[in-house]
C-alpha cells in the first residue's frame, strides 16, 4: 500500500516508540535466517521512493503546473506499510526509510501542503533526535525572492533538528526573476556569500533550470557560483564589532568546508508543456511544448581550513530575531501576522505541532507506532 501523500503533511511530536518488547520471531526466515545486511537491502528496495504519474492519473500533478517535472510528476510515495506490520519490522525499517528517502519542500509555487516555510519548519520541529540523525537527504525548490538574501536558508539551518548530509537546491525555470517577461537571467550571490551549512552537511547540489535557448545565460551564472567556498557547522555566539554593535560570532568550522572545485557539471534536458501555471506565454511560442535544460553543480566537503582569500569574500548571516509568523489555529486556518523572536517562534511551532498531531491521532484512533510510521510517510509529497 502506498503512503497517503496527497493529504497535507503532519509530523509526529517529539516522542519515541518502545520497541523493547517486540517478538524476535524465530520462526520467520526473514528475521532468523537472513543476515541483517541482506534484510537492509531488501528493505531499501521495498521502501524505494517513486512519483505518481500515468499510473495514477487521479493524483498526478497537472502537466502545466509549476511543480510538474521529471521525478515530480505526482506525489512521491514509498510503500511505508512495511513499517506498520510489526514492532520488529518498524525497528529495523525506520532507519532505512529515513535514510533512503528525499524529503522535498517548495518555497514557493509547490503542491498543496508542501509549500512555504511553515511546512518545512513544522516537519523538522516534529522529528525526534533519532529521526534527525537518520534523515539524510533534503531538497528545496526555491524562488529567487526566497533564496537570494540567504536569511531564509540561515534560519532553517539554525534549527537544531535540521541535519541532513545532502541538500539539493533546485531553481526551476519559473523561479528566476521576471521569467514571465523573458527577462535576462540573474541571481544575487548573498546566499552563497553568507552560506553556513548545518553541522553534518557534506554535500550541496544546486540544480539550475531554464529554457534550452537561454542555456548560455544560465551557464555564466553556474560558472560564477562554482567558485564559491561554503562554510559548514560551527556554533553561533554573541559578540560585538569595533563600533560596539552586537554581532554574531562563530567558532571554528567543523574541520572543513564545501567546494565545487573540480566537480563535474551534470546536464540533461526534458520537454514540458508550453502552458505554465494554467496559461499560455507569448515567448514560449505557438507549440504545445518547450525544451528545458537542467545543469547540476555539486559542492563536496573538503577537510582543512578555507583559504584566507575565500574566507575574506564571505560574510556571516545575522538571523533576524524578529520575524512575522502566522499562528496555526485549531481550525487549521491562520491568524494575522505577529512579531516574535527566534526562540518564541520555535516554541510556538512545537506547540502548534503537538496540537495538530494529537488531533490527527484522535481522528484516526491509531496506536502510537502506526501514527509515527504513517506521519513519516505522509511527509513524502
Amino acid at each position: 500500500m502506498a503512503s497517503p501523500s496527497n493529504t497535507a503533511p503532519f509530523s509526529a511530536p517529539p516522542s519515541s516508540i518502545d520497541v523493547t518488547g517486540f517478538d524476535p520471531q524465530p520462526e520467520s526466515p526473514l528475521f532468523s535466517v537472513l543476515p541483517g545486511e541482506v534484510r537492509n537491502q531488501i528493505f531499501e528496495l521495498a521502501l524505494i521512493q517513486h512519483d505518481d504519474d500515468d499510473d495514477d492519473e487521479a493524483s498526478a500533478y497537472p502537466k502545466d503546473s509549476y511543480w510538474y517535472r521529471p521525478g515530480f510528476r505526482g506525489p512521491r510515495r514509498s510503500s511505508s506499510s512495511l513499517l506498520r506490520t510489526c514492532k520488529l519490522a518498524y525497528s529495523e525499517c525506520k532507519q532505512v526509510f529515513l535514510r533512503e528517502q528525499e524529503f522535498a519542500f517548495w518555497f514557493d509555487r509547490g503542491p498543496e501542503g508542501r509549500t512555504g516555510s511553515d511546512s518545512c519548519e513544522l516537519f523538522f520541529l516534529g522529528l525526534t533526535e533519532e529521526q534527525s540523525r537518520d534523515l539524510r537527504r533534503v531538497r528545496f525548490f526555491t524562488q529567487m525572492f526566497w533564496l537570494e538574501g540567504g536569511d531564509n536558508l540561515a534560519f532553517l539551518f539554525s534549527m537544531p533538528l535540521f541535519r541532513p548530509e545532502s541538500l539539493t537546491v533546485t531553481v526551476r525555470y519559473s523561479d528566476w526573476w521576471h521569467w514571465e517577461m523573458d527577462a535576462p537571467l540573474r541571481m544575487g550571490e548573498d546566499w552563497l556569500r553568507g552560506f553556513r551549512g548545518p553541522p553534518g552537511l557534506r554535500e550541496l547540489r544546486v540544480e539550475y533550470e531554464t529554457l534550452a535557448g537561454k542555456r548560455d545565460e544560465m551557464m555564466r551564472i553556474v560558472e560564477r557560483n562554482k567558485k564559491w567556498k561554503l562554510a559548514v557547522g560551527g556554533r553561533r555566539g554573541a559578540g560585538r564589532d569595533e563600533d560596539g554593535a552586537e554581532v554574531d560570532v562563530w567558532d571554528e568550522d567543523e574541520g572543513g568546508y564545501l567546494s565545487a572545485e573540480g566537480t563535474a557539471l551534470e546536464e540533461w534536458r526534458w520537454t514540458g508543456a508550453s502552458r505554465l501555471g494554467g496559461r499560455a506565454w507569448l515567448h514560449h511560442g505557438e507549440g504545445d511544448t518547450v525544451e528545458y535544460v537542467v545543469v547540476t553543480d555539486t559542492w563536496k566537503f573538503v577537510e582543512g581550513a578555507m583559504s584566507e582569500g575565500d574566507r575574506a569574500r564571505r560574510f556571516e548571516q545575522r538571523l533576524d530575531r524578529k520575524r512575522s509568523i502566522y499562528r496555526a489555529m485549531d481550525d487549521g486556518n491562520a491568524s494575522g501576522p505577529r512579531e516574535t523572536d527566534l526562540h518564541t517562534r520555535i516554541a510556538q511551532r512545537k506547540l502548534d505541532l503537538t496540537r495538530r498531531a494529537d488531533r490527527h491521532r484522535r481522528t484516526r484512533g491509531e496506536s502510537s507506532p502506526h501514527v509515527q510510521a504513517r506521519l513519516l510517510s505522509m511527509a513524502l509529497h
